[in-house]
């Protein structure tokens, strides 16, 4: 038994535009969830929107969709083919194999341009999610400033309010009630 009979091509799979933890919502209604994943959007209109990097990532998807046809017919033409090496004259076992080398090959070169896709698909999340890093980090700094500075004026102005109720003054009024009496002069 070689390594291509344990691979299984599925293992490589679509790689959705944002990382997706744990299972999708559960949806209490599964009739009508059937009945959602069964309609299909025309997308052709929202194409031309789409980043570079991610026209890459769909064609990367559709790459790997159709290598995964493809290895599992290069799994029944090996397999027919190694029926055919016992069942056949010497022509016929010849030929087939032939194509069981040739089936192998195709596997083979299928194997290696799946992981070199799924390194691909990698590296492109990682770049989306350092992307995201640094935009969060450029806007970041400067509104987490206007918070801290919104906050520090919040706490002086409750601060303020309850140092002027403890001495008896109306934090709303300017000058509270003492505002009418004289101010001591500086000649005294």
């Amino acid at each position: 038994m070689d390594e291509l009979e344990n691979f299984d091509p599925a293992l490589f799979g679509l790689w959705a535009e944002r990382s997706v933890y744990g299972d999708g919502v559960p949806m209490e209604d599964a009739a009508l969830a059937d009945e959602v994943r069964g309609v299909l959007l025309e997308t052709k209109s929202a194409e031309g929107a789409a980043s570079p990097a991610e026209e890459l990532r769909r064609l990367l998807n559709e790459m790997t969709v159709e290598m995964r046809d493809q290895f599992a017919t290069f799994r029944r033409m090996r397999a027919s083919a190694e029926k055919a090496l016992t069942d056949g004259d010497e022509a016929a076992q010849k030929l087939a194999r032939a194509d069981v080398k040739a089936a192998t090959d195709g596997m083979s070169l299928i194997v290696r341009t799946l992981e070199k896709v799924d390194g691909l698909q990698r590296q492109l999340a990682r770049d989306r999610e350092m992307e995201a890093e640094r935009a969060a980090d450029e806007g970041g700094y400067e509104e987490a400033v206007r918070e801290v500075e919104r906050l520090i004026e919040e706490r002086a102005q409750a601060l303020f309010k309850k140092q002027c109720l403890a001495a008896g003054i109306d934090p709303g009024e300017p000058g509270g009630e003492k505002r009418n009496q004289p101010e001591p002069s500086d000649t005294g």
